[in-house]
């Protein structure tokens, strides 16, 4: 069982509490209008990783958690799964993104999506919504999208955090500048004026590590 990956950020700081390591998957069939990460959308190879290896690799003392994002983890759930529980298995919390809502997760049949939600400690789920665009509380797109606590890992407390870290992060990776989180509209349009996929940087697609699951 491999998972797709479009890229790795083995520490970030504006995709959940805390520091994280962050795990874009690559498939989306929701394809939301406006979302931060078209890129991930197409259902094409991009770098194939076993996930306990993939897992096993994250630095535990540099970071609290892993976050999962998209693309769609649900539509790789079954990898996703075995990605998050072992992170869950070296003392990491899961923060898993979807686009899909609660209310549909929580009633659905397959044992693999049942397996990720039950390997999450913070699930923030719903489409992306351009007319709801964020509300400063940071960590999500709009504001329709649900914080669900699915342990007790992390409460309501987690809200003041989010309003003080900052909603865009860049690095420079081998002359690529590289940003992830989400910015106001102003910030993206000149991203994109400058050149840059906001998500990415101009290489969209290769990875910020050349040793992914190593």
């Amino acid at each position: 069982m491999l998972l797709n990956v479009t890229r790795l950020m083995r520490r970030s700081r504006v995709n959940g509490p805390g520091w994280r390591a962050a795990v874009w998957v690559q498939g989306c069939t929701l394809r939301c209008a406006g979302c931060f990460n078209p890129d991930t959308h197409a259902h094409e190879r991009r770098h194939l990783v076993e996930p306990l290896a993939l897992a096993d690799s994250l630095d535990v003392e540099a970071v609290e958690g892993l976050s999962i994002l998209g693309g769609e983890p649900f539509e790789q759930a079954e990898a996703c799964s075995r990605l998050a529980g072992r992170a869950r298995e070296r003392g990491l919390s899961v923060v898993t993104y979807s686009g899909y809502t609660w209310a549909f997760l929580r009633r659905s049949s397959l044992p693999a999506v049942q397996a990720l939600l039950a390997s999450t400690d913070l699930l923030i789920a719903g489409p992306f919504v351009q007319r709801l665009a964020n509300d400063g509380r940071g960590w999500h797109g709009s504001t329709n999208q649900e914080f669900v606590f699915l342990t007790d890992r992390y409460g309501q407390d987690i809200f003041q955090q989010a309003q003080e870290v900052p909603v865009v992060e860049a690095s420079l990776d081998g002359g690529v500048l590289r940003w992830t989180g989400i910015p106001d509209p102003g910030d993206r349009a000149w991203l994109e004026q400058g050149g840059f996929d906001p998500h990415l940087g101009p290489e969209a697609g290769r990875s910020e590590d050349s040793d992914l699951g190593r």
